[in-house]
């Protein structure tokens, strides 16, 4: 073999591996590239789901902080006499609407068996943001999503052994607007009527029970509030029609009142 002949031959070799060497390095930096993107669009995808929840709950707990000053608002009409309030709630990327009409019923019956009814009509004010609700009504807050739910505020009822005080808050719409979103919302409450229902603001001897029956989505909820005061024997649910129905027996003495409030949505 020639002199020329093995040097032509090293070069081709040469030429081989740095081929190789090339596309090896081709395929490490496709697969380095590869995998960088789907790191960066996996993070991305993860992250941006985690701030979006992150985003939602923050609202959530806005709107839970809203409603517990709308509250107090209301308190102020219902329990102190002011005659108006107005609360702000921003929505952001929620929903505020006049919520399916509650019922709420209470029926006295005395020694002789003779009832006296009473029942007042309520239009929630709702916040939706999804499947997750925050609502007022009766004086109480609650926090629902799906099925399940939570009491946030009590209502102001007092029920015990030795007296029954019942402020049946009732609030009603009034206004052009029922349902708005993506703004800051004022909701202006004013009161129109409080009224002592005087067959009712009577002594234990004038009735054997008090009969409570509530309508409304959030029936379960009033239940295991109502099951849970002291004066409070027996409570039976009804899922078909949305109700609870408890019974408040021997009671002491017993004060209903009706507070009428009207509130409008200002955009």
């Amino acid at each position: 073999m020639t002199r020329r002949t093995a040097d032509r031959r090293e070069t081709a070799e040469q030429d081989r591996n740095a081929g190789e060497r090339g596309i090896s390095e081709v395929l490490g930096f496709a697969l380095v590239f590869a995998l960088v993107v789907s790191t960066a669009v996996l993070v991305a995808v993860v992250g941006f789901d985690e701030l979006e929840n992150t985003r939602d709950q923050e609202e959530l707990n806005n709107a839970e902080r809203a409603f517990d000053v709308l509250a107090d608002n209301m308190a102020d009409i219902h329990a102190d006499g002011a005659p108006s309030r107005a609360t702000e709630i921003n929505l952001e990327s929620a929903q505020l609407e006049v919520g399916d009409p509650v019922t709420f019923n209470v029926t006295g019956v005395n020694q002789t068996g003779a009832s006296f009814v009473n029942e007042f009509t309520s239009e929630p004010i709702v916040y939706a943001s999804g499947d997750t609700k925050i609502v007022y009504s009766g004086g109480a807050v609650f926090r629902t999503t799906g099925d399940g739910g939570f009491l946030i505020r009590e209502p102001p009822l007092l029920i015990n052994s030795k007296e029954v005080v019942l402020p049946v808050v009732q609030i009603l719409h009034r206004g052009d607007v029922a349902s708005t979103s993506g703004t800051t919302v004022r909701v202006r409450a004013e009161s129109r009527q409080r009224l002592p229902v005087p067959t009712f603001n009577r002594d234990s001897e004038n009735f054997e029970k008090i009969i409570l029956n509530i309508t409304s989505p959030r029936g379960s909820l009033w239940g295991e509030y109502l099951s849970a005061q002291g004066g409070v024997t027996d409570c039976v649910e009804r899922p078909q029609s949305n109700s609870v129905r408890c019974t408040i027996a021997d009671p002491g003495s017993v004060y209903l009142t009706r507070d009428l409030i009207l509130y409008a949505f200002e955009t």
